[in-house]
């Protein structure tokens, strides 16, 4: 059982006692209905709860809007409504806005990743039952807390499921379980609310962006960077065969020029699979090679280049500034890096670290097919404010595939 069923569950447990629900009449439901209000007001406007409705959620759930928006069958007052026209009015604007430019961290367009929700299907759902309204109260908060416990032990991030917990709060007090459904349908719209928010990023499309860049200027280069470990070189050599797969003709730069090991490690996924690789002795230049990779590819009309740097701590300020000379000099189109799905914590903080010390542009996660938890992919983007745009899913050359955090979310719900 995962662990939101563990948290539906308990929630569920609660409909015998309505130890979490009020009569939609009562005063209970109308403090429940005024802290929804709050909670509501203190969201950033571009996050509050009727826009991620606007955006996440399906239109099975349209015949219940109405009642969750509006918790009383009683007419609301002239406060409440222009409260309820105001949100309509700025979720109205979200939905109909041109969608935003996305762009490198040096200013070149990426392509946004076509996405869609995922579907939470209520139609076969015809049970009738009298309105009720989720309240705050002790046992509320006691099941949050224990769902907060359960994600910290799974290596989420701090700072996420803090603001996943807030996120569940906001989402569940003051909602109306509607006469057509259940208890237990109303939390897994709100998980689902909550971590669409936590991965709200901007994705975008890998295959299209490099197409794109190809377009405009080539060779394109693409530099992987990540801690010690993490399986960089690995995934460069993925990378290289995706790439190769869809025609380009790629050149490997083997820029890990502090372990001989890493340069033989690269020029022998290089021969398996059919590219170029530039590389040097041991303790050779980084940036020169990374340079004269390009230089190469340039001259042999090559389309894209790899660069596969060292493995950094990113406590190391000496190591990490080599890397930093390496984005100088080569100035690659794209910054990606590389982080293991089974690190957990450590994986956000190693993400973190480098996003402010390094830029980069999108994180690939490796071995995800073996962390159906979630918690490194549930909290790098929300950290960082950077996407994951690749995702390794096995051993082989072919394990490796654009990321769709509705994916994600649909593994963690199902």
């Amino acid at each position: 059982m995962g662990l939101f069923d563990r948290f539906k569950k308990r929630v569920e447990e609660t409909e015998k006692s309505e130890g979490i629900t009020a009569d939609e009449n009562s005063q209970e439901a109308i403090e429940a209905l005024e802290q929804r209000k709050n909670f509501q007001q203190k969201m950033p406007e571009h996050q509050s709860l009727e826009q991620i409705d606007e955006i996440s959620v399906s239109d099975k759930w349209e015949e219940y809007d109405s009642e969750i928006l509006d918790p009383f069958t009683a007419p609301i007052s002239s406060k409440d409504r222009k409260l309820k026209d105001r949100l309509k009015t700025k979720a109205k604007k979200v939905k109909n806005s041109k969608p935003k430019k996305l762009k490198t961290t040096t200013g070149r367009k990426l392509i946004k990743l076509d996405n869609k929700s995922i579907i939470i299907d209520l139609a076969e759902d015809k049970l009738s039952r009298r309105g009720r309204v989720i309240k705050e109260s002790h046992l509320l908060n006691e099941i949050l807390e224990e769902l907060e416990t359960e994600l910290l032990s799974v290596d989420m991030g701090h700072s996420s499921v803090t603001e996943l917990i807030n996120l569940l709060r906001a989402n569940l007090v003051g909602t109306r379980v509607p006469r057509k459904a259940k208890l237990g349908e109303i939390v897994e719209r709100a998980v689902h609310r909550s971590l669409s928010h936590l991965l709200e990023s901007e994705y975008w499309d890998f295959d299209k962006t490099i197409q794109s860049f190809i377009i405009e200027d080539s060779p394109v280069s693409i530099m992987i960077v990540g801690v010690n470990g993490t399986g960089k070189t690995t995934t460069t050599a993925k990378i290289a065969k995706r790439l190769s797969d869809q025609g380009y003709s790629v050149v490997l730069a083997a820029a890990d020029t502090f372990r001989a090991g890493a340069i033989d490690q690269l020029a022998e996924h290089a021969k398996k699979i059919g590219v170029r690789c530039i590389k040097s002795q041991r303790g050779g230049d980084s940036a020169a090679l990374s340079r004269d990779a390009i230089e190469s590819a340039r001259a042999k009309n090559d389309d894209i280049v790899i660069i596969d740097t060292a493995g950094r701590m990113q406590n190391k300020t000496n190591l990490m500034e080599e890397l930093r000379k390496v984005r100088r000099v080569a100035n690659p189109h794209l910054v990606l890096f590389v982080a293991d799905a089974l690190a957990g914590n450590d994986a956000v903080t190693q993400a973190v670290e480098f996003q402010r010390m390094l830029k980069f542009d999108g994180a690939i996660l490796c071995k995800l097919d073996t962390d159906a938890r979630g918690g490194a992919a549930l909290s790098i983007a929300h950290a960082t404010g950077r996407p994951i745009v690749l995702a390794g899913i096995g051993q082989g050359y072919d394990d490796l595939e654009i990321f769709n955090p509705q994916w994600l979310l649909k593994s963690i719900l199902s």
